[in-house]
């Protein structure tokens, strides 16, 4: 039944082992699914003076004609932020289970040039991962990827931006190499109530192209229930990430932290270094190369409605450091709050 429950396709699984007719020591398996719809869909569309018109739509399936495999899409137009990125993922491309995912993107921030910030990126490249399962809740994780990265500067950029582009130029070129280690023992995918999820992941750049780095992040998940009907969920996310054979670290593979998935009720990205301008105040945030993000949740079924719709509350804490900068417990934010989260006919939703 945990089995069937993970998959994360249904609403509802139910088990029954009626004993089988003439016989005193067999049953008979019998599973009643309720099927969830598996696809998601956003769209968005706006006007601003600067932007013009702005479109926005993001598509994924998890379940493309019953087979298993997802697809994901994303497009957003906007002359400050576009991204194109496809990915697909295949979870049985062996009997025994191996899965793969294939993903290519084009990432664009233009923000220099409509005047709103003082840094362009674009990035283009691809990956494949393939993911080895080796026990009933482990799997292993490797893949290949490339990644080009074009940095566009001003006279206002940051300092460390500035210095990135001496030392490497505004064009750099890596060959990304994954691996990692997934434990995932929770009862369902969308809506656990008891179970651990872990995740360690490396990413290590090969020598033979421009940039020398590696990063490394773990992800932590425990869901307890305390009643029949309520659930606390803990989260803790670590990264660090450096360079190696005397490079520096890529500025533009930082940790940032604060807004939805991390610390809510913060700005997007907000929290650690930032930006010193001339007149003493404080600019862009910068991200650091150190990151610590922790959450607690209790969650309760609304009255009247199925597992998919539970009210909740939270405490988040996090926090970001720059490569020198001193690891001070004293240094986290936090944020408390109520919300509601719900496995919608669109995708899951939450508001906190």
């Amino acid at each position: 039944r945990d089995r069937i429950d993970r998959l994360g396709f249904f609403e509802k699984v139910d088990v029954e082992t009626p004993a089988v007719p003439g016989s005193l020591d067999q049953v008979d398996v019998n599973f009643n699914v309720k099927e969830r719809p598996t696809g998601s869909i956003q769209a968005g569309v706006g006007y601003s003076s600067t932007d013009r018109v702005v479109l926005q739509a993001a598509y994924s399936q998890q379940n493309v004609l019953g087979s298993g495999q997802s697809i994901a899409l994303e497009v957003n137009t906007s002359r400050a932020n576009k991204t194109l990125s496809l990915t697909h993922t295949d979870p049985y491309v062996t009997q025994d289970g191996i899965s793969r995912t294939t993903e290519i993107y084009e990432r664009r921030s233009n923000l220099a040039r409509l005047g709103l910030g003082t840094v362009d990126f674009t990035q283009r490249g691809g990956a494949m991962r393939f993911g080895v399962p080796f026990t009933e809740f482990d799997t292993v994780y490797f893949g290949l990827g490339y990644e080009g990265t074009d940095i566009g500067l001003t006279d206002f950029s940051p300092p460390a931006y500035l210095k990135y582009v001496n030392d490497f130029g505004e064009r750099t070129d890596a060959a990304v190499g994954t691996i990692g280690w997934a434990r995932d023992s929770r009862d369902n995918l969308l809506v656990p109530n008891r179970g651990r999820f872990q995740r360690l992941s490396g990413e290590v750049s090969a020598p033979a192209l421009d940039l020398r780095f590696y990063r490394l992040t773990y992800q932590f998940q425990q869901f307890l229930p305390v009643t029949n009907l309520v659930t606390v969920g803990a989260r803790v996310e670590l990264g660090y990430g450096d360079g190696y054979a005397g490079k520096a670290y890529p500025i533009f593979k930082n940790f940032y932290a604060g807004g939805i998935g991390s610390v809510r009720g913060y700005r997007a990205g907000s929290l650690g270094p930032r930006q010193l301008l001339p007149d003493g105040s404080l600019g862009d945030p910068l991200g650091g190369t150190r990151r610590v993000n922790f959450s607690v949740e209790g969650l309760v079924p609304l009255p009247g409605a199925d597992r998919t719709l539970r009210a909740l509350a939270f405490l988040d804490g996090g926090q970001v450091w720059g490569r020198t900068d001193p690891v001070n417990v004293g240094d986290l934010r936090y944020s408390a709050g109520l919300g509601v989260a719900w496995i919608s006919p669109i995708g899951p939703l939450k508001l906190s």
